[in-house]
């Protein structure tokens, strides 16, 4: 078996159980298969064409998303958020198509600096929607891209300054402790004067934005379920979801319910059973056993991705360790969204929450990276 098919029979499996689990639902289970075919026959359209040509044909797929993302704040549908556009037969999401076509874009082109500025315009359309969880992930993506493309360290303190600066931001003290050691360490590495202006301004404008965007950019209920997982006691009522999932989670057994007799998905104690919580519902049914098999291959597929990346065609390292980090990122959001390690997050779970965008998404992530491997270059 070629190692480069791995992660699409991987994917098919994951994909029949995403199915699977929404029974006896038959009308989401067809429409969630539906999507999976859709999703295969782009991934056989995608591989078509050598990954060299597509990347650096990946600005104008860039520049569409963009206007999609702009277009959505005006055009969008959504219950107090502006997110997604009726096309009929399901419900588009922008944001999700920006998962693929900015960090794509971004192995394309030259420079820290561009990169940065290219992937934060995206990240803040889709911050201002307000998607803080799908904000996240073209964040991180956007980081990555940056780390495996960097030629030296400073590109490392600069992206560890992005991610820490916000959290920091809200205590003074430990804000300009921050700044002080970033500076002893640029210094260390003898930084250019405008590499030193470059990174603090970074910091000191996320460490103003990060409070404005805290009280004025996210939903009352954004903050509620990141207080809830600092001090559960006082905000009960936000972590209703995640009591149910560990209720639903602890009844399972080893072996489960059954489809009939699963009373957290049945009964709606369990919201969002089908999206959110499609893990501790596919749980409740099948049991510990079935869960602990979907976590490893859940962890199998990024996995197979970075070790696919060990290759020395730099094509091939790139798109394939950025697939492996989507696929782990989400994953690891998901799980711990269930599990009450991290606020509920809204990222689905790979091939497994029932959903049409993400699907696609995942499935052209997987055509991306086989497409890498099948035109790689060995020298």
């Amino acid at each position: 078996m070629k190692r480069e098919n791995l992660p699409i029979y991987l994917a098919g499996i994951l994909a029949f159980v995403g199915v699977v689990g929404l029974l006896p639902d038959w009308i989401l289970a067809l429409k969630q298969l539906l999507y999976n075919l859709a999703g295969f026959l782009i991934f056989l359209h995608v591989i078509r064409f050598n990954i060299r040509t597509i990347v650096m044909n990946s600005r104008p797929l860039y520049y569409v998303t963009l206007v999609l993302l702009v277009a959505v704040l005006f055009f969008g549908t959504g219950a107090g958020v502006k997110r997604w556009f009726n096309i009929g037969v399901m419900n588009f999401q922008p944001s999700e198509i920006a998962k693929v076509t900015v960090p794509l874009y971004l192995i394309a082109v030259e420079g820290t600096l561009k990169r940065i500025l290219l992937g934060g315009i995206a990240w803040i359309l889709v911050l201002i929607e307000p998607d803080l969880a799908t904000s996240s992930v073209i964040l991180i993506l956007t980081l990555y891209v940056i780390f495996i493309t960097a030629r030296d360290l400073k590109v490392v303190v600069l992206l560890f300054s992005i991610l820490v600066a916000p959290i920091v931001s809200f205590v003074k003290v430990l804000f300009w402790a921050f700044m002080g050691l970033i500076t002893a360490a640029l210094t260390v590495l003898r930084a250019s004067l405008g590499w030193v202006v470059v990174t603090l301004g970074l910091v000191i404008g996320i460490g103003l934005t990060t409070p404005v965007l805290w009280n004025r950019g996210l939903k009352e209920y954004q903050r509620k379920r990141i207080l809830a997982m600092l001090n559960p006691q006082e905000n009960r009522e936000v972590l209703y979801q995640t009591y149910q999932s560990r209720i639903a989670l602890a009844n399972a057994g080893i072996f489960g319910k059954g489809i009939r007799g699963a009373t957290q998905k049945n009964y709606g104690f369990l919201p969002a059973a089908h999206t959110d919580f499609a893990f501790t519902s596919i749980v409740e049914v099948y049991g510990y056993i079935a869960g602990v098999v979907l976590i490893l291959m859940l962890y199998a597929l990024p996995f197979l991705l970075f070790y696919l990346s060990l290759s020395p065609d730099p094509y091939v390292q790139r798109v394939s360790s950025t697939a492996g980090m989507f696929f782990l990122y989400q994953t690891s959001v998901n799980l711990m969204s269930v599990l009450g390690l991290l606020p509920i997050a809204g990222i689905p779970l790979p091939f497994v929450t029932y959903g049409g965008s993400h699907i696609l998404t995942e499935w052209i992530w997987l055509a991306l990276s086989y497409s890498a491997y099948r035109w790689r270059v060995e020298t």
